[in-house]
């Protein structure tokens, strides 16, 4: 469980960081929980789980590039009212 948390933890930051772009926001998120919760299953191969986001997480890296600080900060905010988002946190025992 805790190879679990430790990737949630890391697959979550880097979405904050790197997603935007009004629903392309949520598309992130999406993502990001679809990935979480194939890596929770038990024998998941991380490798392949990896490989097979990667185009989308690669898509979302590039939406945040070039964004400020405050940019930055409100499509963190906008995830934030994703569902998706919402179930991530969940997901890693939050709120």
């Amino acid at each position: 469980m805790k190879k679990l948390f430790v990737s949630a933890g890391v697959i979550s930051a880097m979405f904050l960081a790197s997603c935007g772009g009004g629903s392309e926001i949520c598309d992130c998120a999406d993502m990001s929980k679809a990935m979480m919760e194939e890596m929770a299953a038990d024998g998941a191969d991380f490798a392949a789980i990896t490989e097979k986001y990667k185009a989308e997480a690669e898509k979302c890296e590039k939406l945040g590039e070039g964004k400020t600080d405050e940019e930055m900060k409100a499509m963190e905010e906008e995830m934030k009212g994703c569902d998706s988002f919402k179930e991530m946190e969940k997901m890693m025992g939050g709120h």
